[in-house]
């Protein structure tokens, strides 16, 4: 796995946003990215990207989490059943793309701490997962890519 610094531009995404236990996380994400979807379909917006998971902080026994999908056409604020559309902030960043199991992302998030760490930058608090390559029942899931993002502080 590779990092790559880079410049990520701020994104409007169609999204929910909430404190879930760690162990819930799976069903949180089936039913927000399904309830997220169709809002998008419903108020004819554009996907603009893959799904994705924005996390606030690092996961304990509870998680701060943002599902949803980047979007395009739509207006920022609230909309139904808990979707609201907001802004994922841009700014400098890391990025690394993690191939295989989900169950293996922990390591590959530890692999990118190490190189925030080596090149003597700050993480701004918040890191994400873009979901890449859509999981399917029976398929392979070594075969999942997932981009992850590590935003950084502002110097100054």
């Amino acid at each position: 796995m590779s990092t790559t610094p880079t410049d990520r531009p701020t994104v409007r995404i169609a999204a929910v946003r909430a404190t879930v236990p760690a162990a819930e996380l799976v069903a949180f994400f089936d039913r927000t990215y399904t309830a997220v979807a169709d809002t998008v379909r419903r108020e004819g917006w554009t996907f603009s990207g893959p799904a994705l998971a924005r996390y606030h902080g690092m996961p304990t026994d509870s998680v701060d989490v943002t599902g949803g999908f980047p979007v395009e056409g739509a207006p920022l604020g609230p909309v139904s059943d808990g979707v609201e559309v907001m802004e994922l902030p841009g700014g400098a960043a890391l990025e690394a793309t993690h191939t295989g199991s989900y169950d293996r992302l922990p390591d590959a998030w530890d692999r990118l701490e190490q190189e925030r760490a080596a090149l003597g930058v700050d993480g701004r608090g918040d890191f994400w997962e873009e979901y890449v390559t859509e999981p399917s029942p029976g398929g392979d899931p070594d075969a999942n890519v997932t981009r992850l993002v590590l935003p950084l502080r502002a110097e100054g």
